[in-house]
């Protein structure tokens, strides 16, 4: 299987028949049969046979997954929250996120009753990888909504509520709605782009197309429609509070921060009071 991600084409095999893995839904849009840059192979019996060590510990998400580098390569390691039992899943990747092995524990999901099993790029090791491949120079995964208007695209961002998965829905008789809580940004021949992905919120009508960015919207409900402009560090400093940063990935990171920064100086960013109202897409449209 292949799947097409910004321009990024994933390989995606393992040792098990696929259909007997649970893939979710969204992904069936990005399907493609270009040739890969990403091989991804999963394994369906047991973990690797090796112990982390604490000093291997680059990053501790205080949720369920930690990160380690082990002899050169980057290790996720997945276990239930609040549970005494071993990891369920753990993935490895080379130092530039091309090639990838993820491993799940099948005891795991017999336990709990699961009939399908995950994918090799499950939630959240999809997720995680491309935020890691991102940061080796090619982007930025962002908590946004994207809008393609007829080739001109449009980034909503802003935190839960304040109105992404809205915007959506006002703009989707008129337009080509990305995603409406993950959109990655990239560099293309020179020019700032978004694309949609397939981690979606409420909104599920969802597109793998990507579009020249034209403007960066930051969200707030307002009593009428209005925009004013930040100072341009004051953007980086939004954006940044709204992206997926590599924590795990110093060099990365330094990436992350530039780049944040750049955007922040190439594209018209504004601060957007909006009404949930059809009346805003005009608006926006009026915006220069």
């Amino acid at each position: 299987m292949r799947l097409k991600v910004a321009d990024i084409v994933f390989d995606v095999s393992c040792d098990i028949p696929m259909e007997t893995l649970y893939l979710e839904r969204p992904c069936s849009a990005f399907y493609s049969n270009e040739n890969p840059d990403v091989f991804i192979r999963g394994h369906y019996s047991s973990l690797p046979d090796f112990t982390p060590k604490d000093q291997d510990k680059v990053f501790n998400s205080n949720i369920f997954w930690n990160v380690y580098r082990i002899d050169g390569r980057t290790v996720f390691i997945l276990k239930t929250p609040s549970s005494f039992q071993p990891p369920h899943c753990t993935a490895v990747f080379d130092d530039r996120f091309r090639r990838g092995d993820v491993y799940y524990r099948k005891s795991h999901f017999d336990e709990m009753g699961i009939s399908l099993l995950p994918h090799p790029l499950a939630f959240p090791i999809f997720h995680l990888l491309m935020i890691s491949l991102l940061s080796k120079g090619y982007g930025v995964l962002l908590h946004a909504c994207g809008i393609n208007d007829n080739g001109i695209g449009y980034l909503f961002t802003g935190s839960s509520s304040h109105g992404k998965t809205t915007m959506a829905r006002l703009w989707e008789d008129e337009a080509v709605v990305l995603n409406d809580e993950r959109i990655v940004l990239r560099q293309n021949n020179g020019q700032l782009w978004i694309y949609g992905t397939p981690w979606h919120g409420e909104y599920d009508k969802i597109s793998p197309d990507g579009v020249p960015l034209h403007r960066v919207f930051f969200l707030r409900h307002g009593r009428e429609d209005a925009v004013q402009q930040p100072k341009s560090l004051s953007a980086a400093a939004m954006l940044l509070a709204h992206s997926f940063m590599p924590l795990w990935e110093p060099d990365g990171m330094q990436f992350f921060l530039d780049f944040c920064a750049r955007i922040s100086e190439i594209v018209p960013c504004y601060e957007l009071d909006f009404m949930p109202r059809k009346a805003v897409v005009d608006f926006i449209r009026c915006v220069k």
